[in-house]
């Protein structure tokens, strides 16, 4: 007579968010029925690897004109003199002063930057806080040195315990308040980077 195999059974039904758990008396009777996994705990200083892939781009479009046109003109037609009592003395017979000035202004600027970074890269962080509703504080520091060539790039942010991966892994989508800072030192950057006359010209920029 073939075994006789019983379908899976749950226990009473459960809780909001909690998962089913079998009959304990089917996991020994039944050939079919497989115990639930229990979710792994995480704890503090647990190292968790976080999946960076960050793609992010920034276009700035500006134009400004300005225009200004002034113009001043006086005409003083009675002009006369006094003379050391004070008195009036006769006019001058051709004394017309006048001023005129006249002033015209115009400036006319454009810029505009276009800048993508890419970031894909794969970094071990270590859980340094544990909240009470299960939320992860991860913090992240790698430290790369080639010759005299240095790269720091170190990373934190909040992440759900559900979101971590059965590889121990989790999407730098996944995690809330990233915040990621890359430092660069050595040759490679000193040749990069502008002169000071460049950057105190960018600074003052007089026209």
């Amino acid at each position: 007579m073939p075994a006789l195999l019983l379908p899976l059974a749950a226990s009473p039904i459960a809780g909001r968010g909690e998962q089913p758990t079998p009959n304990p008396a089917l996991l020994h009777t039944s050939l079919i029925a497989v115990a639930v996994p229990q979710p792994r705990k995480i704890q503090v200083h647990d190292p968790i690897t976080i999946i960076v892939r960050e793609d992010k781009r920034a276009t700035t479009d500006s134009q400004l004109k300005s225009e200004r046109d002034a113009k001043l003109q006086a005409e003083l037609r009675k002009w006369f003199r006094l003379n050391k009592d004070g008195r009036l003395v006769a006019q001058l017979p051709e004394g017309e002063p006048g001023i005129d000035a006249e002033l015209d202004a115009e400036y006319e600027g454009k810029g505009k930057v276009n800048r993508k970074d890419t970031l894909i890269t794969r970094i071990a962080a270590t859980v340094i806080d544990v909240k009470p509703n299960g939320t992860l504080v991860l913090q992240a520091r790698k430290d790369i040195k080639v010759d005299e060539d240095r790269q720091l790039v170190t990373l934190t942010g909040i992440c759900r315990a559900e979101d971590v991966a059965a590889q121990n892994t989790v999407l730098s989508t996944q995690v809330a308040d990233l915040s990621v800072q890359i430092e660069h030192t050595g040759p490679a950057r000193d040749a990069a980077r502008r002169g000071w006359a460049a950057r105190l010209w960018d600074f003052i920029r007089p026209f």
